[in-house]
């Protein structure tokens, strides 16, 4: 019997993952059937599941962590007995609700910070893991959080950084795409494409593909575009949110791979996260 395969969403809060896991489930991609309600700042829906959501939570809450917390987390605590709890029920929770589907998914954003914890999750469970990292933008994001709830740059970049960097190469001998949402609204159709190709997913209906891109995404939606020239680089964390983005953005473009060389370049800029978070 053929295993059951699972494509999880990554990506920073306001980097584009909501449209990314709606673009999933056009191509036939089980997400679940108990979304979160859409809100004014996400007006097509998060398209999160909402037990995943109260699970990653309650995961952080047990770190002492908010979803804006910008502490790192230390990788023993994964080791805890109550983490030990917590992998144990989400273990029931995919086994009951997704993996008796031969290809499914989720996204929430919190789950890139958490993804020692996901990692053993998924194959506690016996499952194939794929990972689709989702980027924006370092100076949209810090838009966008501003807008919503007057986070400062500094803060919304050091959130960026805890986000994106400490954990990322858990997941360095798994397949994993990276798509830049600014590339998805330019070119819906083929982005979407690409994610089947790296994915591997069967052709989904075509009807549904036609309704993602025409449909679903909304140039309007989208309230700022910047320039990779636009990304702050005046502080010390602004510089190395910019070097990381910058060195995802090439994977996003197809401009490299995420072969030997990327991951020796991303254990550079945690070598730099390192440093920066002990100042």
């Amino acid at each position: 019997m053929a295993r059951s395969r699972a494509i999880v969403v990554v990506g920073m809060h306001r980097s584009g993952t909501s449209a990314v896991a709606r673009g999933l489930q056009a191509l036939g991609v089980y997400l679940g059937n108990d979304f979160l309600h859409a809100q004014p700042e996400n007006p097509t829906g998060y398209w999160e599941d909402r037990p995943i959501v109260e699970l990653n939570e309650r995961v952080l809450k047990s770190l002492k962590l908010r979803w804006d917390g910008t502490r790192p987390i230390d990788r023993r605590e994964f080791g805890a007995w109550r983490m030990w709890r917590l992998r144990r029920e989400a273990v029931r929770e995919l086994r009951r609700r997704f993996t008796p589907h031969p290809i499914w998914g989720f996204k929430d954003p919190r789950t890139i910070r958490l993804l020692p914890f996901w990692h053993r999750v998924l194959q506690e469970a016996a499952v194939d893991d794929a990972y689709l990292l989702v980027i924006r933008s370092p100076a949209s994001i810090a838009a966008s959080l501003y807008a919503r709830q007057k986070m400062d740059v500094e803060t919304a970049q050091r959130l960026w950084l805890a986000h994106m960097v400490p954990f990322l190469r858990e997941i360095a001998d798994r397949p994993l795409a990276v798509v830049d949402y600014d590339l998805l609204m330019r070119d819906p159709s083929a982005q979407l494409g690409r994610i089947a190709r790296r994915m591997d997913i069967p052709n989904g209906e075509a009807r549904e593909i036609d309704r993602f891109a025409g449909d679903f995404i909304d140039a309007n939606l989208r309230h700022t575009v910047f320039s990779l020239d636009d990304i702050d680089a005046s502080t010390e964390a602004a510089r190395l949110t910019r070097d990381a983005f910058l060195l995802l953005y090439e994977l996003a473009s197809d401009r490299a791979k995420p072969d030997a060389a990327f991951w020796q370049a991303w254990k550079n800029v945690e070598s730099s996260f390192d440093t920066l978070r002990m100042t």
